[in-house]
């Protein structure tokens, strides 16, 4: 059995955008990712959504996330083209970290991870590690119109795996970006969480198993 590094991180990881794969150190092995093991699980279903509402706002949830990280990143987004319909977004995102005073962590910001959590290796890329009130938090950025609960779920894997990578996360938040220009902020205490998405890593795994799901 071939022995893979517990911590993989930034260009250490390939990962695929366009597939949302990642590929081990051996260049070969795809690891289930933290939002694909949800997803199988069944914790979020998008099924009954018309498939192309979906695509469009995918194709703008991905484009609201590159400028955001952007952002936090310290760039002029003056620079860029930014699509009207995403402009209300990143204003909301601007408006959170002007109130919040969320100090981004630049190095750390969507950064790829493979990592070893709960006996498995397991491929995340967290939005966002910043501080609030000097408390390091792992920040989830959302660019939906309704809250879901298995967004706690995902900031509590994304802190298991900081942790892993050697950073004291202490608070988990997820930012619902509006396009009204304004947000919403939910904290995640539930100390549980982790229990939860462990459950269904393993459940998506049995699925995965069995052929009854897939990673495309």
């Amino acid at each position: 059995m071939e022995n893979f590094p517990a911590i993989l991180s930034g260009d250490e990881v390939c990962f695929e955008h366009d597939a949302h794969a990642y590929i081990d150190a051996d260049g070969v092995t795809q690891r289930m990712s933290v939002t694909q093991a949800i997803k199988i699980a069944g914790l979020i279903d998008y099924t009954m959504v018309p498939i192309e509402v979906l695509a469009h706002a995918a194709a703008r949830g991905r484009l609201v996330h590159q400028g955001a990280a952007l952002l936090d990143r310290g760039v002029d987004l003056s620079e860029y083209e930014i699509p009207a319909v995403c402009e209300p977004y990143l204003d909301a995102y601007r408006k959170f970290c002007r109130e919040m005073q969320f100090v981004p962590i630049p190095e750390w910001i969507e950064r790829p991870m493979i990592v070893d959590i709960f006996g498995h290796r397991v491929g995340m890329t967290p939005d966002a590690v910043g501080t609030i009130n000097g408390v390091l938090t792992v920040l989830e950025r959302k660019a939906t119109s309704a809250a879901h609960p298995s967004w706690a779920i995902q900031t509590a894997a994304y802190e298991c795996g900081l942790r892993a990578a050697g950073l004291q996360i202490r608070q988990r938040m997820a930012v619902q970006l509006l396009n009204t220009g304004n947000y919403r902020l939910f904290t995640h205490d539930n100390s549980g969480d982790s229990e939860i998405f462990s459950a269904a890593f393993r459940l998506a795994a049995w699925k995965l198993k069995h052929n009854l799901a897939n990673l495309a």
